[in-house]
């Protein structure tokens, strides 16, 4: 799991692009998204997934509302 901070850029509530080892990538398609409330236990916020397309390959995304940050969870080649 690779959990890297990402930039972000969104229009309204809808994902554009984000930038991750120093390329963009256009969110062509929202795939998926869901929320998951984290380990409170531990004081983990809440994490709201998405799941997008970018040309031919396939990125989970998320947005940690504690720390107001993106974050790659995970890539599929």
């Amino acid at each position: 799991m690779l959990f890297a901070e990402i930039r972000v850029v969104t229009a309204g509530n809808r994902l554009v692009r984000f930038q991750w080892k120093g390329g963009w990538y256009a969110v062509t398609s929202v795939e998926d998204e869901w929320v998951d409330t984290g380990e409170w236990w531990h004081e983990e916020g809440e994490k709201t997934f998405y799941r997008v397309s970018s040309g031919t390959s396939v990125f989970e995304l998320y947005f940690d509302a504690k720390e107001k940050g993106w974050y790659m969870y995970r890539v599929y080649d």
